[in-house]
This record gives structure tokens, sequence and C-alpha cells, in this order.
């Protein structure tokens, strides 16, 4: 029996297509996928492949997807984005499926505003769940759950190592891009929120990093978290990043079996020490 791959994927704005990268390079080594645990754009990625869509797939589909999909502007009040395109989308890609119909367990953490606290969904509505955790503040306008508001998981919890585990992971392969800091030039309001909030992640992500068994970081620090047109860039990142630790990957998943193996069958034990 080998031991349970879990999947933190972190918070970035669209620098998280990197995410699909890593991914091309976990199913180019056949590396297993048990469970995803998902904060804002990595929730996103995690819930398009818990529904089935490949790598492969999710790339073509974010380069061939528009702004126009995803922002509807509006009258500043809580937000500028209303969001209503960006939750039709998502339903649209998830097939409307719920967390129980997904083929992979998947958890996706947003943070309840009234409250100040973590919110970790693991079942119902894929695509309100999603929409409630890529809720940036200041660009998306809140979203309402049962009454009650919800805004990006990233401000209390931006790469969800330890729902990764809570998930029963014994190996978790952590995303974070909250490291790649401020890009060359800020751009737009999008990019002054966004790098904003990733100042405030990178100091969150310094006390977790230590909880998971590999952290996967893409240079995509001189990419905008706002740009649409650096997709292939993005993903690329992420290949390079993950390239570089499958080695270890695969060391560790085949000792943690061995050891398994070993302890299921005491003679083999006994016959090997012998």
């Amino acid at each position: 029996m080998r031991p349970k791959v879990g999947l933190a994927l972190g918070s970035g704005g669209l620098r998280g297509i990197a995410h699909i990268g890593v991914l091309k390079v976990l199913e180019k080594y056949s590396i297993p996928v048990d469970c995803i645990a998902g904060c804002s754009i990595g929730s996103l990625i995690g819930a398009l492949y818990a529904a089935g869509l490949d790598s492969e797939t999710m790339l073509k589909l974010a380069k061939n997807l528009k702004k126009r999909h995803w922002l509807d502007f509006v009258i500043p009040q809580m937000g500028i984005v209303s969001g209503e395109r960006a939750l039709a989308t998502i339903r649209l890609l998830t097939r409307q499926k719920t967390f129980e119909q997904l083929k992979l367990p998947l958890a996706v953490v947003a943070t309840e505003l009234s409250t100040g606290r973590e919110v970790v969904f693991t079942e119902g509505d894929v695509a309100k769940a999603v929409r409630a955790s890529i809720s940036v503040p200041g660009v998306f306008i809140p979203f309402a759950i049962d009454d009650r508001l919800f805004v990006d998981g990233a401000v209390l919890n931006p790469t969800p190592i330890d729902t990764a585990r809570n998930m029963g992971a014994d190996i978790v392969i952590a995303v974070d891009l909250a490291h790649a800091g401020t890009v060359g030039s800020v751009r737009n309001i999008f990019d002054v929120i966004i790098q904003s909030i990733d100042i405030m992640e990178r100091e969150l992500c310094k006390h977790r990093q230590h909880h998971c068994d590999f952290l996967i970081q893409p240079d995509v620090g001189n990419i905008s978290p706002s740009s649409f047109e650096m997709m292939d860039e993005c993903a690329l990142a992420g290949e390079i990043a993950a390239e570089a630790v499958i080695p270890e990957i695969k060391k560790l998943l085949a000792s943690q079996q061995c050891s398994e193996e070993k302890s299921d069958n005491p003679d083999r034990l006994f016959s090997i020490g012998g």
C-alpha cells in the first residue's frame, strides 16, 4: 500500500497557471495525486483537476478564455468585479459538479469576512466554493453563501499545507507562489491589490512551509499577477520548478511504500534483516 499524496495549491493571481505546469510534470512521472487543497487560483486549478481535466486541457482553456469570461466590472461598492461571469465560467468548467461528484477529494479554503475565520469547503457546490475562495479583497465583490460573506482564503492561509495534511495526506507537495515577490512594474489596480496581499502572504507562508514534505516555488516574480498574456511562461515556470524535485519525490514515495510493506509483512522484514 503506497502513501497518500496531497497537493496544496496556493494563491497568486494569474501566476497560478504555474500550478498547471506542476501538474503536467506530476502526470509525466506518474506521481499519484490523492487529494487537493486549494486557495484562490489554487482552488480553481484544483477544482478543474479534481473534476477530471488534465493539465494539457487546462492550459488550452487558460489560453483561450478571455478577460470577458472572468471579469464583469461594476460601480465600486465592495469590489470592482461582480464575479457573476467568473461563477458562470467556473460552473461550466467544473460541469456543475458537487464535491461529492469529483474524481478526487478537494478542499477549498476561503475567509469568512465578518468573523475573520478560515472556512474549508469540502461539500456542496464546487463552483460557489471556488468563487468564494478567489474573492480577492477590493477586486471581487465578497461572495455570499448562506448569508455569510467570504473573501479570498489567502488572507489567512495562502498555501493550505495544513488542510492537505488534515485530508489524510501522508506526503504533502505544496506549490507556493507568494514567495515570488513584486513584479518589475505594477501596471494597474489589480497588481496593486494582489501585490499588497502577496506581501502579507509571504509572511504567513514563512511559518507554515516546514509542514510540507516538498515545497515547489515557481520563478514567476517577473510576471504580473493580472497578466492574461503570459500563460505559457507561467506554466513553464511550474514545470521547471517541479522537475527539480521529482527525484526526491520518487525517492520518498519508494521508501515509504517499502517501509509500509515491511511493517505489513513481519516475515519479510525478518528475512531481509537476516
